[in-house]
């Protein structure tokens, strides 16, 4: 048998959503490639910013609502909201509203898996997937577990939200930690996204070449360090086992 793990077959509706998604970024490249060369233009980066002005307190509103939805639908990638959140809003109020977003999503699906069971997350994951985190739902170390989860780079972060559902883990905490866990990612794409919209590339490359160098790194290691947390986990499960049956 082999290990649990990221190393089984993908199943094909992922496969079919990846390149959805791939095509998605392609083309609104393409469209938007004039909108984003024109950003060198100091004169045109003042129109920006009077468009920006113009929009208010709505669009804050409608980004909020997109990185809601963004969060509770946990197939959708969240840096493009981050990124468009950075252009719009700069670095502090980009970073801000993904937060606020992020904490109220979460909220609403900790709350929900709660008073549902974990029924629900196994039907929407899969119970096989839900397995593989078996460790991370009941874990002496949880609130750990829980930062260096949500902080490692290439792990399904929004999905991990479902499952702190049944968790031990209390509302609170849960909410601080995987907050703390998400900011360098968010904070990171929204200093992304303002660079872009000031024309300053090659902040925005430099900001590019370091994300993806430290995605890498937690793609190339997450198996090794979620194998770690199973066998760790295992062990003490062993042992609490072993003191349970003498006593």
């Amino acid at each position: 048998m082999g290990k649990l793990g990221f190393r089984q077959k993908i199943p094909r509706p992922v496969v079919v959503l990846c390149l959805f998604l791939a095509v998605l970024v392609g083309v609104l490249t393409v469209v938007f490639f004039p909108f984003f060369s024109r950003l060198r233009d100091p004169a045109f980066q003042l129109e920006v910013e009077a468009w920006i002005s113009s929009v208010g307190f709505a669009g804050w509103l409608v980004l909020l609502g997109l990185q809601i939805l963004q969060v509770i639908v946990a197939f959708i990638p969240g840096g493009p909201v981050e990124l468009i959140a950075g252009v719009l809003f700069g670095v502090v109020g980009g970073t801000a509203v993904c937060l606020v977003g992020s904490v109220i999503a979460s909220s609403v699906i900790f709350f929900t898996v709660r008073r549902v069971g974990a029924s629900f997350v196994e039907r929407l994951f899969g119970k096989e997937q839900v397995l593989q985190f078996d460790f991370f739902h009941d874990n002496r170390r949880m609130e750990t577990v829980t930062f260096l989860l949500f902080l490692i780079p290439g792990l399904p972060k929004d999905m991990l939200t479902y499952l702190a559902g049944i968790s031990r883990i209390r509302a609170g905490r849960f909410l601080v930690i995987s907050t703390l866990g998400r900011f360098p990612a968010i904070v990171t794409t929204a200093t992304m996204g303002s660079t872009m919209s000031q024309g300053n590339w090659i902040a925005t490359l430099l900001i590019f070449l370091f994300t993806a160098a430290v995605g890498l790194v937690g793609i190339r290691y997450k198996d090794r360090l979620l194998d770690r947390m199973r066998a760790h986990h295992a062990k003490e499960t062993g042992k609490g086992n072993k003191n349970g049956t003498q006593s």
